[in-house]
């Protein structure tokens, strides 16, 4: 299994300043959206996988859930312990690879949440990411709901028309490198198309399941468009 290149320290970093410019400024409304559409009340737990450096997990707390925050990046996650504390909010902070969910001891949760593509579709695999959704299923709470965003395969497939080297149109498999500070970093990033994702998510035992947009960063009930980046996913654990 490759290394992440969240546990590059330089790729963090420069990650972060690119997420804060062009995302922060809509993570009110989609927490907003979030908690209404998920039924969450303030006391609830709240599991952020992929918290990264805790855009929408501070947000959460602020609003008086449990949060409970899970990032591969040490990194990521000095920002987020940084930042909680200067909002005056506490957030619960683990560093661990979302894939060994079940080996760290987490309780039940009242939903959680995997955004920004945090965790499906880098984990290594359809099998892995099946994997890490059969953990976050036995984590949630009866009626619980579980809200993913992640890339729109129905898009690459009409923008790389079989000529694009670095995917793999037969796996669903775009595969992204780059070179910083002398490492090579490299990241598998599997690319679900709609019927994929509901097929992954239903096999859990998840149910009632959208696939929304969340064109350019707004969470809404809209269905997702042939042409969006990513699709909003929101599923929920059966009563």
């Amino acid at each position: 299994m490759q290394k992440s290149p969240w546990e590059n320290k330089c790729f963090a970093e420069e990650s972060l300043a690119n997420i804060d410019e062009k995302f922060l400024p809509a993570t009110e409304r989609q927490v907003d959206w979030l908690i209404q559409k998920m039924g969450l009340r303030p006391g609830d737990a709240l599991l952020d996988l992929g918290c990264g450096a805790g855009r929408h997990a501070i947000a959460m707390a602020r609003r008086g859930l449990r949060v409970t925050g899970i990032d591969i990046s040490e990194t990521m996650l000095r920002h987020a312990k940084e930042r909680a504390e200067a909002e005056g909010v506490n957030v619960q902070l683990v560093q661990a690879d979302l894939a060994g969910l079940s080996e760290l001891k987490l309780g039940i949760f009242r939903g959680a949440i995997c955004l920004c593509e945090s965790g499906i579709g880098v984990l290594g695999g359809a099998g892995r990411d099946f994997a890490f959704l059969q953990q976050v299923h036995a984590l949630l709470a009866p009626g619980a709901c579980f809200v993913i965003t992640c890339f729109n395969a129905l898009r690459r497939y009409i923008l790389s028309r079989g000529q694009n080297p670095r995917f793999d149109y037969i796996n669903g498999v775009m595969r992204w490198s780059c070179e910083l500070d002398g490492e090579e970093l490299r990241e598998d990033q599997r690319q679900y198309t709609p019927s994929e994702i509901k097929l992954l998510l239903s096999l859990t035992g998840l149910e009632d399941i959208d696939v929304l947009s969340c064109a350019d960063g707004d969470f809404s009930d809209e269905p997702m468009g042939i042409e969006d980046v990513e699709m909003l996913v929101i599923a929920r654990r059966c009563l």
